[in-house]
């Protein structure tokens, strides 16, 4: 051991040190998410907080700078990673329980210095320059202590000499030259072999070589130089493989590419091997002139390829979605032309165009039934992965190879879909990939028309099947406000309900039960957009899809059938036919996951919490912005038509202590108004219904009308003739609902009603108001006749009154409670024949109390 002499070091910097040592170490342990040894280090610097407490008071010292800084970038790296889920997931059972535990630890511990942390965050700066300050303080010392060693040795020297000289006294002058010459020549070869090869001058001048680090290296400046050799390295590369490519285009002949593609097929799927490196070489090999089936096989590899350098997010596989390309140089350019959806489209349109040119080639001939088995045996080997619950990298996981041309036209189709529902809907990159569904739909109308040249009607309406979903939620008047200024590839501005007939006919003559579903279900939802709710009606009755949907096990079909079910409704409500419209909506606003039943958001359960992997499967079956339909105006029609309905019933029921609501929605709307004791102005669309519902029940037709036709969601049930139409069409109902609301209310307090006053009353036309008394009269619900004579109403007096209607509650109550009490004594005491009653019968109290 080697030994020197002793430092005195105070308490204070001693704890600093032990300190520095401990934050250093927590550091280390947040670069690499070490949450276990961060949890330990935390524990173990705020013990030694502790401890040095006294001796920084003692000191007039506040808490360490150090210190606060580490707290709070660990605070900020604690709020980080928690909101990273898909990182979490990824650690260890143990590593994952620290970090909750740190949650609450460092939120507990940062409390006690808010102040000290604002402070810092302020100049964050400033703890880096108090770190070098510390640094360059202790290497002058490193160096003072080193100086002072080096002036001891010298003098050690010195005096070893001086005493080897007074030994040698009998040594000539000249030997003493030598000795001194030899001292000299040593000491000048102890300074280094750097001024070895110098002469004159040059030889005592400074040069930039010296230096005190005594050989030894910095590390940042090694970092830099190992970072400057890397990017040397990597342009070298990039340089490089030009010429390679350049090589093998020269010698890209058949032979050589068969070659090529079974190393590159024998690649695929081991670790390590670059998917963006094997698309490359399999976008050179397309690029050479072959005979058209080993272009076609080249083109169905490339395809496969591009479809496997899939990427995870939000728990869904997906190509990536991104319209940057990466340059030469390694930068980023923006091209909506050069992304990889739009790359993979060129090449089944490229392949598409082979097979359109050589009719006598087949899937065999194209490779295409062998990748089926390739196929088979991958899916196989995700299977047994699974069992095993291995985790695998992006890079090592089981490539799947489509099987035909069909396959890849579906495939594209959803990654189109995917990056739809992923994408930020107010973003321009949205904006953007909605343009690719117009070069999509050109796609499958020339694949499916291919495959009915070729007498496969079964897979051509897979592809009609595919196209009619891109198609019938669009109005007619949309597309032909659009193909005013642009052309409407894939689709038609004239005839275009013939043309969807046309696609959905071929669905029903040549595809299976499922995709017939759902083509009926886009044709029912396209006649309802555009007002045919009787024809949409009738088809939805006819097909008994109402019967058997809950059946399915397709949860798409399910949400598509809602989706149609609220655009029958909203048809029905634009049509004047409210009590269709609420039939329509009543299912699906019943429970109050309308958001949910349409695939629109997940709405929040207060008693039912979703698992991981149930929250997970509900966000990959969302449908694309781009497809919503208002939730709100959707909700507005149904309140609307449930208080037309049911308010008239309300206030004719009132006194009936069993009367129920048909509508849950709107009895729900009612309680919350009910339990609200100070309602202000009606400010959401509910508190403008139920104002109007208030109004109606006195039979305020006119409070009721301006709640009502005031909504603004109005707008968006179509054009501005639309909007009046049913803005009149509401207006009617309206008077007709508040003239039966006040009959029902009032007729028990006149003994007759002239028929001119009711017209007048509620701005209705004689014939109008002579319809709606005599059908209340013929059905009972009003007890009155007509005195044709002189134009009235002449009303019966059979209504009970509310006095009557109390009384006969109060005596059943009294009843009821008599009752109850003389089973009660009679179970005790006996006397009202009770017991003896229950005694023949055998009851329970056979054989005595």
């Amino acid at each position: 051991v080697k030994k020197g002499p002793r430092k005195v070091v105070s308490q204070k910097d001693k704890r600093f040190d032990e300190m520095r040592q401990t934050v250093k170490n927590l550091k280390n342990a947040m670069k690499i998410n070490d949450w276990n040894a961060i949890s330990n280090d935390f524990q173990k610097i705020n013990q030694q907080v502790t401890k040095a407490a006294q001796t920084l008071a003692a000191s007039g010292e506040g808490i360490p700078r150090f210190y606060i800084a580490a707290i709070a970038q660990l605070a900020d790296l604690v709020e980080t990673t928690s909101k990273d889920k898909e990182k979490v997931k990824k650690m260890s059972k143990t590593n994952a329980k620290s970090l909750n535990a740190m949650k609450q630890n460092i939120k507990k511990n940062n409390a006690q210095y808010e102040k000290e942390i604002e402070k810092y965050l302020e100049n964050p700066d400033a703890e880096d320059d108090e770190e070098g300050a510390e640094d360059e303080d202790e290497s002058e010392e490193e160096e003072s202590e080193s100086e002072s060693e080096d002036e001891k040795k010298e003098a050690k020297v010195k005096k070893e000499k001086k005493e080897k000289s007074d030994e040698d006294d009998d040594d000539d002058d000249d030997d003493d030259d030598s000795d001194w010459s030899n001292d000299d020549s040593s000491s000048s070869s102890s300074d280094g072999g750097a001024t070895a090869g110098l002469t004159g001058m040059s030889k005592w001048l400074k040069t930039g070589d010296d230096s005190d680090d005594d050989g030894f290296e910095k590390v940042g400046d090694k970092k830099k130089k190992d970072k400057m050799q890397r990017e040397q390295k990597v342009k070298a590369d990039d340089e490089e493989k030009p010429k390679e490519q350049v090589k093998e285009q020269m010698v890209l002949t058949e032979e050589n590419v068969k070659k090529r593609m079974e190393e590159i097929q024998a690649m695929r799927g081991k670790k390590g091997t670059s998917k963006k490196d094997q698309i490359a070489q399999l976008e050179l090999l397309a690029t050479a002139k072959l005979s058209p089936g080993m272009t076609a096989q080249v083109l169905v590899h490339l395809i496969a390829a591009q479809f496997d350098s899939s990427m995870q997010r939000s728990g869904v596989s997906h190509m990536p979605i991104s319209f940057e390309v990466e340059t030469p140089t390694g930068g980023k350019v923006p091209s909506r032309e050069k992304c990889l959806w739009t790359k993979c489209k060129g090449n089944i349109q490229a392949l598409l165009q082979v097979l359109r040119d050589n009719p006598d080639l087949t899937e065999e001939a194209t490779g295409q039934s062998a990748a089926q088995a390739d196929r088979e045996r991958l899916l196989q080997q995700q299977q047994q992965l699974a069992d095993a619950d291995m985790m695998m990298d992006d890079d090592a996981e089981p490539l799947q190879v489509t099987s035909n041309l069909v396959s890849f036209v579906e495939r594209l189709d959803d990654e189109l879909y995917l990056s739809l529902r992923l994408l930020d809907n107010h973003s321009p990159e949205f904006l953007k990939r909605l343009l690719d569904i117009a070069p999509f739909l050109s796609l499958a109308e020339q694949v499916q028309a291919y495959y009915q040249q070729m007498g496969n009607e079964a897979v051509a309406a897979r592809i009609a099947m595919r196209r009619l979903e891109h198609l019938y939620y669009k109005h007619d008047a949309l597309v032909a406000r659009a193909g005013q200024s642009t052309p409407q590839v894939g689709d038609r501005v004239e005839g275009r309900e013939a043309f969807i007939r046309e696609m959905a006919m071929q669905v029903y003559r040549f595809g299976d039960d499922a995709i017939k579903t759902r083509a009926m279900l886009c044709q029912m939802y396209y006649h309802a957009l555009h007002d045919r709710f009787f024809q949409a009606r009738d088809m939805m009755l006819m097909s008994h899809l109402q019967d058997t949907i809950h059946q399915t096990n397709s949860v798409p079909t399910q949400i598509l059938f809602n989706r149609t079910m609220a655009q029958l409704g909203l048809a029905a409500f634009r049509c004047g036919l409210t009590q269709e419209a609420h039939g329509c909506f009543d299912e699906l606003c019943g429970n109050n996951r309308l958001k949910e039943l349409l695939a629109q958001g997940l709405s929040s359960q207060r008693f039912n919490e979703r698992t991981q992997e149930q929250e997970r499967m509900e966000k990959r079956r969302q449908t694309p912005y781009h497809m919503h339909m208002n939730l709100e105006l959707v909700e507005c029609c149904h309140l609307v038509g449930a208080v037309l309905i049911e308010v008239p019933k309300m206030v004719a029921n009132a006194y009936d202590s069993k009367r129920k609501v048909t509508s849950r929605a709107l009895k729900r709307v009612f309680d919350n108004s009910d339990r609200n004791p100070l309602a202000g102005p009606p400010e959401t669309t509910r508190d403008v219904v139920m104002a109007g519902a208030r109004a109606l029940e006195k039979g305020d037709w006119q409070t009721c009308e301006r709640h009502m036709l005031s909504l603004p969601v109005w707008g968006h049930l179509g054009t501005d003739d639309v909007v009046a139409t049913v803005k009149s069409t509401l207006q009617r109902k309206i008077k007709e609902e508040a003239l039966r609301t006040f009959l029902f209310a009032y007729s028990a307090y006149y003994d007759a009603l002239s028929l001119g006053q009711l017209c007048e009353m509620f701005e209705l036309e004689k014939t109008t108001v002579n319809s709606l008394v005599s059908k209340m009269i013929i059905s009972d619900e009003l007890f009155a006749s007509w005195d044709q004579p002189t134009g009235s109403i002449v009303m019966h007096k059979k209504e009970r009154s509310r006095l009557h209607h109390l009384s006969l509650h109060y005596s059943d109550q009294v009843g009821k409670l008599v009752e109850a009490n003389e089973k009660a004594w009679d179970n005790r005491f006996g006397g009202y024949g009770y017991r003896e009653q229950r005694e023949k019968q055998g009851g329970w109290h056979q054989g005595g109390r």
